[in-house]
């Protein structure tokens, strides 16, 4: 959380892979998301990026993807 927050306080724009974080307790976890969110931070997920990454199914590496995150 640190780490968004600075990035964001130095006019970085930030993607966080909700499903890519942890926590010691499922409630900081959700409150950090949320709070980072609050401060300007995108939410997403894996599936998200792999998918914006590939564009589109016609990418050869689509079937591959697909396999890893099912």
């Amino acid at each position: 959380m640190q780490t968004v927050l600075g990035l964001i306080e130095a006019g970085r724009r930030v993607h966080l892979v909700r499903d890519a974080v942890g926590s010691r307790r499922a409630e900081s976890k959700e409150t950090a998301i949320r709070r980072m969110e609050r401060y300007g931070a995108e939410i997403v997920t894996t599936e998200m990026v792999v998918f914006e990454w590939l564009e589109n199914a016609e990418d050869p590496r689509f079937r591959d993807a697909l396999r890893l995150i099912r």
